[in-house]
C-alpha cells in the first residue's frame, strides 16, 4: 500500500474527527477510510487518548505525593 500525503492528510482529519472536502469548493463531508487507513487512524487516536490518560494519572500522583 502506498501511501500519499493526501490520504496522511485525511487519515490525521480522520483521527480527530475533522470534516474535510476534497476541494476548496465541495462542502465538507465525513471521507470514508480505507480499511488500513481506519487501522492507522486507529493507532493515532489510541495514542492521543493514552497520552491524556497518563498526563492525567501524572497529575494525581502529584497531588497525592504533595498532600
Amino acid at each position: 500500500m502506498k501511501i500519499t500525503i493526501d490520504s496522511l492528510e485525511r487519515i490525521w482529519a480522520r483521527s480527530v474527527s475533522h470534516s474535510m472536502g476534497k476541494t476548496d469548493h465541495d462542502a465538507p463531508t465525513v471521507p470514508i477510510l480505507t480499511q488500513s487507513e481506519a487501522r492507522i487512524s486507529l493507532v493515532i487516536r489510541t495514542g492521543w487518548v493514552l497520552l491524556h490518560v497518563g498526563a492525567c494519572l501524572g497529575v494525581m500522583v502529584n497531588i497525592i505525593h504533595h498532600w
